[in-house]
């Protein structure tokens, strides 16, 4: 099986460099143009099965490349709490010691007051896993976000939970993963060129 990750489309959000993890806002034009473009580099892909996140974002852009797609929440990005739709820079300023809290340590700090990063990492590690014992044939797409789709990534390849951040997917690209019985291969990272059937 090759499993297929695409990031969604860019958001205003997103743009304005915001947090925004459970936050449902929609895509900008440019982010409905990325995902267009996707779905053009994937259009000789025939997706036995397609997963999403159940934020509109994901849906939307997953809708542009497939005509259904099955929604699973443990996809869904991180919660920040009340950190939701603000700057980093406003965090600092106003929540300074639990700004730092979560700097120094993030892998166990609760930003926000929102979803701690070890409960948000395990629903994504068991999405990982129930996919790496999945060996019939076929091509499969997962739309999800940057924490999620950089976490699947780290679990397939037996990397640490921190290498998450060697892995920043773009918004308009693919990656796409082979499950060689349970053995997971990197196969493209951010990929632009149309994939061909035969590959």
């Amino acid at each position: 099986m090759r499993i297929f990750l695409v990031r969604h489309g860019q958001t205003a959000a997103n743009e304005s460099g915001l947090f925004y993890g459970s936050t449902d806002v929609p895509l900008t034009p440019l982010g409905v143009e990325q995902s267009t473009r996707v779905a053009g580099l994937l259009a000789q892909v025939s997706f036995s099965a397609a997963l999403t996140s159940q934020l509109q974002r994901a849906q939307h852009t997953a809708q542009l490349i497939v005509p259904l797609a099955e929604r699973d929440p443990r996809l869904n990005e991180m919660d920040f709490g009340r950190w939701e739709m603000r700057h980093f820079s406003s965090i600092a300023a106003e929540e300074p010691d639990a700004w730092q809290l979560w700097v120094d340590d993030w892998q166990n700090a609760t930003p926000g007051d929102g979803e701690a990063f070890p409960r948000f990492a395990e629903r994504v590690r068991a999405v990982a896993d129930e996919l790496s014992l999945r060996q019939e044939p076929g091509d499969m797409l997962i739309v999800a976000h940057q924490g999620v789709l950089s976490l699947l990534l780290t679990r397939w390849l037996g990397m640490p939970t921190a290498s998450l951040w060697h892995f920043p997917f773009k918004q308009d690209a693919y990656t796409m993963v082979e499950n060689r019985d349970g053995f997971m291969v990197l196969r493209a990272f951010n990929d632009r060129s149309p994939f061909r059937s035969d590959e």
